[in-house]
């Protein structure tokens, strides 16, 4: 994470599955975006900085 500078997102290590079964992720890498009002919003793959940007973006549009 320091690496790559995305310390300010929340990273969850999901040992158990629980998590991917919960927002039925099926390969990594996978993004969970979640706005104040609950609204959910899955990207599967990578997104890079544009993508992530535009995601949140969307999501708060919502």
């Amino acid at each position: 994470m320091d690496d790559l500078g995305v310390g300010v997102i929340e990273h969850l290590h999901d040992e158990t599955g629980e998590i991917w079964q919960r927002f039925e992720i099926v390969s990594q890498p996978a993004w969970i975006f979640i706005n104040d009002d609950g609204e959910i919003d899955t990207q599967l793959g990578a997104l890079g900085e544009d993508g992530i940007r535009d995601a949140l973006a969307d999501l708060e549009s919502k």
